[in-house]
């Protein structure tokens, strides 16, 4: 009985930490400060060359502006309309990449049981070839009564059954490449050394590589318009409950944060994702919060979400997750060495 119990209760970490990729409690975990973000043009506005092909922003679209979150019709038309853009411009950017990053907590309320997770991600658009590689490495695990304790047991359960490791790779846009594994490909500081010289997935310990068509790569992972995008949310004026929007004059790049409305479809693939990932029909989405820099030529700078779904699973257990996520980007390809597709994919077939 008790033997069940465990594996009741490590199914329930296993389903609330990976359901949407990544979960954050702030009172709990931390994200790492010590991430090195000054390299490759992580941040830094891109060059002419960069911005051929996109679309840019009109400017009298964005004269409505407000520093605090606001109802009104014209902010919210703005930040929408700035969003969009930018999110469509991912798609017709020559090469653009981003380094993203999170950490987090998912909590069994009724069973006191909590688990955390780091993830690391880069991913690299060259044309039409992109390639994205992603790490996934439970930190804890512990009793929310005893939030200070780990429970050696519990991680190492979790560690077995959450820590994940994939790439997915596509030369034209058409045919895609996926591999994936579990704790047994995940080598020693893998979160630390994640996309250095240093190995920290081991590939021959993973799966076979899988193909398949664009349009079942897209519904796998539930995107909306495009494989590149940065969300699969409908974000549309009537889809948001406030948005704010300002101009960072000395640096050149707007910054915008919507509220959507989670009683709107604005997250309906994010819900049908969660619930499926679940097995579940009630989860919902509690709030999502979308922050970006977004430059003046329109693509991002910087893109954030902070949400939260809770839900019922397996009958009488209950269970929340508070999530994060933030990605950097660069368009810069010739001052970017690290983030370039690899030359070797030979494993892609």
């Amino acid at each position: 009985m008790k033997k069940k119990l465990l594996f009741s209760i490590i199914s329930i970490v296993l389903i609330l930490t990976t359901v949407f990729f990544i979960a954050c409690d702030g009172e709990t975990e931390q994200f790492d400060e010590n991430i090195n973000l000054d390299h490759d043009d992580l941040g830094v506005a891109p060059n002419e060359a960069a911005q051929a092909g996109i679309d840019k922003p009109d400017a009298s679209k964005l004269s409505a502006s407000s520093a605090e979150l606001t109802e009104d019709a014209a902010v919210k038309e703005a930040a929408t309309y700035l969003f969009n853009i930018a999110n469509g411009n991912l798609a017709k950017v020559s090469y653009f990449a981003n380094y993203a990053f999170g950490s987090g907590v998912a909590t069994v309320t009724n069973l006191k049981m909590s688990g955390s997770m780091q993830v690391r991600e880069v991913r690299i658009k060259d044309g039409a070839a992109m390639y994205m590689v992603t790490l996934g490495r439970v930190i804890n695990g512990y009793n929310t009564d005893t939030p200070d304790e780990n429970n050696a047991n519990i991680l190492g359960a979790c560690r077995a059954l959450l820590d994940y490791g994939n790439r997915k790779y596509t030369p034209d846009g058409q045919t895609f490449y996926v591999q994936s594994g579990k704790s047994k490909c995940l080598l020693e500081n893998s979160v630390d050394n994640f996309y250095t010289d240093t190995p920290y997935i081991d590939w021959d310990k993973c799966n076979k590589v899988r193909a398949m068509t664009v349009s079942e790569f897209m519904k796998e992972d539930y995107y909306n318009k495009s494989y590149v995008e940065t969300t699969n949310a409908d974000i549309t004026p009537e889809n948001i409950e406030s948005a704010s929007i300002v101009h960072n004059d000395k640096e050149g790049y707007y910054e915008i944060e919507i509220k959507v409305d989670v009683t709107s479809n604005a997250l309906k693939l994010a819900t049908e994702s969660t619930r499926n990932s679940a097995n579940s029909n009630d989860i919902v989405y509690r709030y999502q919060t979308i922050k970006c820099q977004i430059w003046d030529c329109g693509l991002f700078r910087l893109y954030e979400t902070y949400d939260s779904w809770a839900g019922s699973i397996i009958t009488i257990l209950n269970g929340y997750s508070e999530n994060q996520w933030h990605k950097y980007f660069t368009y810069n390809k010739e001052n970017a060495p690290l983030y370039q597709i690899p030359s070797d994919t030979s494993w892609a077939k």
